[in-house]
């Protein structure tokens, strides 16, 4: 490495060359789908700039790396080679291994690697078409298998090498083949699946155009605060009785008041990144996939201008990838069982994101073959969660929740890349702490929906002041789906436990002052209607105050496992209240196996 570079250059380039890694990917993959100077160019100038910058840090390793996948890319160019898998999954693996020597950079660790393995891959690419065998081997040993990058890296089986007579180099290449599982160390593989993950850096881009309006919103502030601060003045040498002075205080702290609302947006909008920041990963690991499974499977992706918190874009990443494992294997048929449904042969899946209200929506719908509910009937018996008869009184929307019991799975073999139900628990558990939810929705035969619903952003959260025996607590707006006052005659026992009525539809009851212990607990008047993935529970509290946006604390480690708690907040008033979770009263609830 080039002595005394600074450590703000160092950081940009590991930012850009970050950015030009994922675009490589995106332009890979568009390639395949078919040929197109522009986008082979614009992949040739990616490795040149990666190449050129790591030539001045003295990174010779990713230099050599990078100027040898130049070279193939160049005969690309020129078209003295048509592109075929095999050279897009060359260039894959070795836009992996940047991706991974980019990592150890950003770690302080030396860029190094066993790079014959992949020269020789990028070697026998650039061979004339006549002997280019490497349609179906494995990659050579040291070298990560083109499905090993994002999220199959640990799990991915190795294709057998080309061992037929008349294969040129089916020696070697069987060799090289044979030696892959020694190197691909567990390690490397963890590596690359850390170095995958969106949005890893602590550094953004951010749109002038927000600055700049932060800023003058800061400009505001200040001159507001100078004219309140004046006023304030005023007031204390005035007399009690000056109404021109009153209302011009009033004035002030109501414009102060909506430039701190402005401020806040502000200061939001600049944190929010587009989610193509996660939705760019999936058709990489669509394509790896579904070429293990056998099946021919295309993703098609809307929305991905939705912004979403930063720091949100992490946290759905899982989810995203369980559920889609999921379509891949189980729920998208072969080919032939496809084409007897009436089918295309392709299978297809949507991704779709949109902002609805404070949350953004992710849509992914498959075309597949659904999912049996009968299918999900026996394996609750099999399992011993119901007898026969419990189970088959069971609603459509109770056996769906079963797919999120954990190890829980319709599937009749479980791979090492899904299991239908195994990981839906994790998606469930996920989500919820986020504050978020999952839902499904399925046709036998037309296929699977599955609707993930998670805040726009942890920061400032909408909640509901609700008072009981002189405590207020908040509870989140997106989980109240009304407020009623109660009727006495409208409550009733079933089973021991207390229900609503509610316009001819049974709500179980819970009383806010029995869950915490308070006293007066008979005065409940209100009840607020929460909703939590179609489940409907009535909380009965004494009084309601009103509508705030707050700002929500983490508990102290001594109060953070306390139920039915999601944190805290300071109110106008300046006292500390405690944030309810939602879901954990539906849990509390006396209702079916499936939403426990």
């Amino acid at each position: 490495m080039a002595d005394f570079v600074p450590d703000d250059l160092l950081k940009d380039f590991i930012t850009e060359s970050d950015e030009l890694v994922q675009q490589v990917e995106q332009d890979l993959l568009t390639l395949e789908d078919g040929s197109d100077l522009e986008v082979v160019n614009r992949i040739f100038r990616g490795m040149h700039t990666i190449k050129g910058t790591s030539s001045f840090f003295g990174f010779e390793t990713l230099v050599e790396l990078t100027h040898h996948a130049e070279d193939l890319l160049n005969h690309l160019r020129k078209g003295e080679l048509a592109i075929t898998r095999a050279i897009i999954d060359a260039l894959l693996r070795v836009n992996d291994q940047v991706r991974l020597m980019m990592a150890d950079i950003r770690d302080g660790r030396s860029p190094e690697c066993d790079l014959a393995p992949f020269l020789e891959s990028l070697d026998l690419c650039a061979q004339p078409p006549d002997t280019n065998a490497l349609a179906d081997i494995a990659p050579a040993a040291g070298m990560l298998p083109a499905s090993a990058s994002a999220e199959t890296a640990a799990a991915a089986p190795t294709p057998a090498a080309s061992t037929e007579p008349g294969s040129a180099n089916s020696g070697s290449l069987a060799e090289a083949a044979a030696k892959l599982a020694a190197d691909a160390a567990a390690e490397k593989a963890a590596r690359a699946l850390a170095a995958a993950r969106p949005d890893a850096s602590d550094t953004m881009r951010v749109e002038i155009r927000k600055l700049d309006y932060l800023v003058n919103l800061v400009g505001e502030l200040v001159l507001e605060r100078n004219r309140l601060l004046r006023l304030s003045q005023d007031l204390a040498a005035a007399s009690s009785n000056d109404l021109a002075l009153t209302e011009a205080v009033a004035t002030s702290t109501a414009r102060l008041s909506f430039i701190t609302d402005e401020l806040q947006n502000a200061s939001l909008r600049t944190r929010m990144v587009p989610i193509d920041t996660v939705f760019r990963k999936l058709p990489r690991l669509v394509r790896e996939l579904s070429h293990q499974v056998g099946k021919e499977i295309e993703i098609v992706i809307t929305g991905q201008e939705t912004e979403i918190d930063k720091t949100m874009i992490e946290l759905i990443h899982d989810p995203l990838v369980h559920i889609l494992r999921n379509s891949l294997d189980h729920g998208i048929e072969g080919a032939a069982e496809r084409a007897a449904a009436g089918k295309h042969p392709t299978g297809r899946i949507t991704v779709d994101a949109r902002q609805q209200g404070d949350q953004i929506i992710v849509t992914i719908r498959d075309d597949g073959r659904g999912i049996d509910l009968e299918r999900i009937r026996q394996k609750i018996v099999e399992k011993g969660l119901h007898s026969a008869e419990q189970a088959a009184a069971l609603t459509r929307r109770e056996l769906l929740d079963a797919l999120f019991l954990p190890g829980f799975s319709t599937a009749a073999k479980v791979n090492n890349i899904s299991g239908r139900g195994v990981g839906m628990d994790v998606v469930r558990t996920n989500l919820r702490r986020i504050n978020g939810s999952v839902e499904i929705e399925t046709v036998l035969g037309q296929g699977t929906v599955i609707v993930l619903k998670v805040p726009l952003t942890m920061a400032i959260l909408p909640v509901l002041l609700v008072q009981v025996s002189d405590e207020v607590y908040a509870i989140p707006l997106r989980s109240v789906l009304e407020t009623v006052r109660m009727d006495h005659a409208a409550i009733h026992r079933v089973e021991g436990s207390e229900v609503l009525v509610l316009r001819d539809r049974t709500v179980p009851l819970l009383r806010l002052a029995h869950i915490i212990g308070a006293a007066g607990e008979g005065q409940a008047s209100r009840a607020v209607i929460l909703s939590i993935n179609d489940t409907r529970i009535a909380l009965a509290v004494e009084a309601l105050i009103g509508q705030e946006s707050t700002v929500v604390k983490p508990l102290s480690a001594l109060l953070r496992d306390s139920p039915y708690v999601a944190g805290a907040t300071i109110t106008g008033d300046g006292r500390v209240r405690l944030v309810l979770d939602p879901n954990h009263f539906v849990r509390g609830c006396s209702l079916p196996f499936a939403v426990q």
